[in-house]
């Protein structure tokens, strides 16, 4: 009789999930390394846009949400399959991510709203 209870190949898995984990950080500092570079060369501006500008703005707003969203989660134990689940720092940082996440969509729709209307063409 087979046992389900543990999956046949949850080693080997585990260790692809981390090895493409690794891959994607590595890829990630280089692409970072690659860009700043570039940027050091470069005015900062394409194709009439403050690009360096948008990005520094982008990565500012990112950082502050992450920390605000950190200070103000919860930490009000849940209870997962039936265990109470209580340690406060990863109760916290699901809730940065999630906060985060809806924060930022939600200004990616305003910016998309207020590009595709033509707001910012009006005021110049």
């Amino acid at each position: 009789m087979i046992d389900f209870s543990s999956p046949l190949f949850i080693d080997i898995l585990l260790y692809v999930i981390y090895a493409l984990t690794a891959v994607a950080i590595g890829l990630t500092v280089w692409s970072m390394v690659k860009s700043a570079r570039q940027q050091v060369k470069e005015d900062g501006r394409s194709n009439g846009l403050p690009v360096r500008k948008i990005a520094v703005c982008t990565l500012a707003l990112l950082a502050v949400s992450l920390l605000v969203t950190y200070l103000l989660a919860s930490t009000r134990p849940l209870v997962i399959n039936g265990r109470p689940y209580g340690d406060t720092f990863w109760l916290r940082v699901s809730d940065m991510f999630i906060y985060t996440s809806v924060i930022l969509i939600v200004i990616a729709i305003i910016g998309a709203i207020i590009g595709y209307s033509g707001i910012c063409r009006k005021l110049k």
